[in-house]
């Protein structure tokens, strides 16, 4: 068919088993993980100009890791398209959502602000907690709200956006024709490519600058960052391409190659993403590889053939991959000027500013990994199942659903037993 019935709930497609994107979420988290390991920079001596060889070599490998994020929009509009019936009131996907995610926000926020003042003796404005509570951040082009708290939760605020618009674009795009479809995501992908030199050319802001708290490098102004790297509207664009591809995918139209071959091109564009733009590197390099690399993993999933990501470890660590996600700039951050006196206190460096030989660096990496990893697993088994579970049962008790309805706790691709099968969408 070329259409759906608009009162299809897509069920038996959302209870497939799809445990290849649930280990592609960690393989995302980790590439953001390692972007901000860099900025350590333990294997060069303090005060050195540029990176030591094996710094840059870290650097050369995760320097493009923000490409992360625009994997998790994909696949955040895939995930939940995938497994959300078209029947489902807006206010119980919202509520969902709520218990998936805000938890777990809070409890990695109240994490930052606790450490930052016990490190630093500085609480953060209320302004920009404010901001932050209400999932605001990514709507003011000033860094001091973007990067307030805990930096990598801009994301989230641009996610929660997505999940508001997603019950209308569903609605829409599910009656779309398939060749409709093609042409949404054909221009989702042109905007994405346009957008970063349209507003460069357009838009200005009037008003001095304060000063940048992230690299600026590529970027003319920080409103030009904002605009093309946070601004919800801009990003929604691999949200909704995210929407397309599990759309077609579960019509039986999606025309691309196998899970091997998407992986093999994805490789390709990632290392091709690095010549480009920095600009275009964060989503517009990158969005066509990962629409091809979750529809074919999908797939392959549906067919029950082999893929790298799809064994227990990888389905475990894309289970804790959002609390990883949520914790580790915190770690990172809360060490960042005592990693090097902490190592000369137990004898491993003899001076402060001294380097990490290369295989320092490279066990730090682990060591950072393991840290974070176990703080997310904490994080996961204490707060983010027990909440989604106590706040989707009360929901539950509030409004019951039809007994002919799938159950959201088997079929809505977001929560504890669905991880199982399709993943989170959260970035």
């Amino acid at each position: 068919m070329d259409r759906e019935s608009p009162g299809s709930s897509g069920s038996s497609q959302g209870r497939e088993t799809l445990p290849s994107l649930t280990g592609l979420r960690w393989v995302a988290a980790f590439l953001v993980f390692g972007l901000h390991f860099t900025a350590l920079q333990l294997g060069t001596p303090l005060g050195s100009p540029a990176p030591s060889a094996i710094d840059q070599g870290v650097l050369d490998v995760f320097g493009t890791g923000f490409i992360g994020v625009s994997f998790f929009f994909v696949l955040s509009g895939f995930v939940l398209t995938w497994s959300t019936p078209t029947d489902r009131p807006a206010l119980l996907f919202w509520r969902h959502r709520v218990a998936k995610v805000f938890p777990v926000y809070v409890a990695a926020s109240v994490l930052a602000v606790l450490l930052t003042f016990a490190s630093l003796d500085i609480w953060p404005s209320w302004r920009t907690a404010l901001a932050h509570a209400f999932l605001l951040q990514a709507w003011i082009p000033d860094q001091s709200y973007i990067f307030g708290l805990n930096p990598v939760m801009w994301s989230l605020s641009a996610e929660a956006f997505f999940y508001f618009c997603f019950p209308a674009l569903l609605v829409v795009l599910v009656r779309a024709s398939t060749r409709a479809l093609y042409v949404t995501g054909a221009a989702c992908v042109a905007l994405t490519l346009a957008g970063p030199t349209l507003v460069g050319r357009v838009f200005t802001l009037k008003t001095p600058e304060p000063t940048p708290i992230v690299p600026m490098e590529g970027y003319d102004s920080q409103f030009m960052l904002w605009f093309t790297e946070v601004f919800p509207l801009m990003r929604l664009t691999e949200f909704v391409v995210g929407i397309v591809v599990a759309l077609l995918v579960r019509r039986g139209a999606w025309r691309g190659p196998n899970a091997h071959v998407a992986l093999a091109i994805c490789v390709v564009a990632f290392v091709l993403n690095r010549e480009l733009p920095e600009p275009l590197q964060r989503a517009a390099g990158m969005l066509v590889p990962f629409a091809l690399l979750i529809a074919g993993m999908a797939n392959a999933d549906r067919e029950g053939r082999w893929t790298p990501f799809r064994g227990r470890i990888m389905v475990f660590l894309g289970k804790i991959s959002f609390c990883f996600y949520a914790v580790h700039m915190v770690l990172i951050l809360n060490t960042l000027g005592r990693i090097r006196p902490w190592l000369v206190d137990l004898g491993l460096l003899s001076r402060p500013d001294q380097a990490l030989p290369a295989w320092g660096v490279l066990v730090g990496l682990v060591v950072y990994a393991l840290v974070a990893g176990v703080a997310a697993w904490i994080l996961y088994r204490c707060v983010e199942v027990p909440m989604t579970r106590i706040i989707r049962g009360r929901a539950q008790t509030a409004k019951p659903e039809s007994s002919d309805r799938p159950d959201p706790e088997k079929s809505d691709g977001d929560g504890a037993d669905a991880d199982r099968r399709v993943g989170s969408s959260t970035a």
